[in-house]
């Protein structure tokens, strides 16, 4: 059992120092090109492709504006949907910072996304009773560890100016210092707490049960792994999706099981679009959408897998 403990640490301290670069440069990309986020850009007949497109880049609030924008009634259910579907939360960070499973990031990426423009045209064209409001203000939402996104930063400005008091230098410096310093060391810190987690929990059933039984076992369940990996991606935390793309690393988890269980967990945007809708049959409407539409590609690509 202490051997178990310890392989578990190390493969956890191995991705450690990639997962803080990672995170570091996901909040540079994330200040310089979605600090502010207009509901032009979601609106049209490119919507769905620039929903999926947007979703997909590495952040942690995205989905959160996407979902503010909804609820104000200025985007449609199926722009919501593709964001939704293309955000992979915590996928890419941990995928990219193993370089033994990095191969496994691309057919994940390039199924969700295509598969988010699909959903979001479709029910777009389905849908079209929602009308739309104009609603060009910046939104700006709260995302993990109450990270603030969608602004340029806490102290309302993004660059240094001529005539600023030391006091406003100094606020600046303190508000860079805990965008680009603390919050990726603790958006890390949290992931690999998690990694280190699921590391240990597989390491001890292997253990005890044995690598084939567990291999024969989900082997057994594979129709059921996007239905019960769904389950898990639509609880509100980025442990969910933490959890099911380590086991997609490790094996454990097929790719259909993985894009189910990570097309529906949309970071914290479901939560919000729960707490924030007014109408709770619409919310259902895209919560059950959401999973239903999931799980249909989990089954499809499980199906197809099964037959090569």
């Amino acid at each position: 059992m202490v051997d178990v403990l310890i392989d578990a640490m190390l493969d956890s301290l191995k991705v450690l120092p990639f997962l803080i670069l990672v995170y570091i440069l996901i909040e540079v990309l994330e200040h310089t090109t979605s600090s502010k986020i207009s509901s032009k850009l979601l609106k049209g007949k490119l919507s769905p492709l620039i929903g999926a497109g947007v979703g997909v880049i590495p952040q942690c609030g995205f989905s959160v504006v996407a979902t503010k924008l909804y609820t104000n009634r200025a985007i449609a259910m199926g722009t919501l949907l593709a964001v939704y579907i293309s955000t992979s939360d915590e996928a890419f960070a941990v995928l990219i910072s193993d370089f033994s499973v990095v191969d496994k990031l691309w057919p994940l990426l390039i199924i969700k996304v295509t598969y988010a423009v699909i959903v979001g045209y479709v029910v777009n064209f389905f849908v079209r009773k929602r009308e739309l409001k104009a609603y060009d203000e910046h939104i700006t939402a709260v995302g993990c560890h109450n990270h603030v996104v969608g602004q340029d930063d806490e102290c309302g400005h993004c660059h240094h100016e001529d005539g600023e008091s030391e006091e406003e230098i100094k606020a600046y410096r303190r508000n860079a210092v805990k965008r680009f310093v603390i919050h990726p060391l603790l958006h890390a810190l949290t992931t690999f707490i998690y990694i280190f987690a699921v590391n240990l929990i597989l390491g001890v059933i292997i253990y005890y049960v044995g690598e084939e039984a567990l291999s024969s076992f989900m082997g057994k369940i594979g129709y059921l792994q996007p239905l019960l990996a769904a389950i898990v991606g639509l609880i509100p935390n980025c442990a969910a999706s933490v959890v099911i793309t380590e086991m997609y690393a490790l094996g454990t988890l097929s790719l259909g099981g993985a894009l189910s269980g990570l097309c529906v967990s949309a970071g914290i945007g479901v939560a919000v679009l729960v707490k924030e809708n007014k109408s709770v049959k619409d919310t259902l409407v895209v919560v059950g959408l959401l999973f239903g539409l999931s799980v249909l590609l989990g089954l499809t690509v499980t199906a197809i897998t099964a037959l090569i």
